[in-house]
């Protein structure tokens, strides 16, 4: 991979990286508001309760997607952007544009997945 493809990846996780903080910031904020309805039963409250809990499941995934896109930022300062962290092939150009966090390839994600 050259330097100009390096900082087009760098470039495109930076971006994310930056809608994805504000991203999180909202639906930690909307949790820490918590419910607004003084119903403590009803379908109302169940509603509000479903919300929060999606908006939590939302921030947790969000944040984990961060830890993703600063790791793939670190990988890309220390030369190793684009190869596979398990098997050490590269990791395919359309896979890199598809998902830029990726660090595994196709098989390796694969295997992972299927706990192997």
């Amino acid at each position: 991979m050259n330097a100009r493809e390096r900082e087009r990846y760098r470039k495109r996780l930076v971006e994310q990286l930056a809608a994805l903080g504000e991203n999180v910031e909202e639906h930690r904020r909307l949790i820490e508001e918590g419910p607004s309805t003084p119903d403590f039963a009803g379908g109302d409250r169940a509603a509000e309760l479903e919300t929060m809990e999606v908006d939590s499941a939302i921030a947790d995934s969000e944040a984990h997607l961060v830890e993703k896109i600063r790791h793939a930022l670190d990988r890309i300062e220390d030369g190793t952007y684009g190869i596979c962290e398990a098997c050490g092939a590269k990791i395919p150009a359309a896979r890199l544009d598809a998902k830029p966090s990726v660090s595994l390839c196709v098989s390796c994600q694969e295997e992972h997945e299927e706990g192997r």
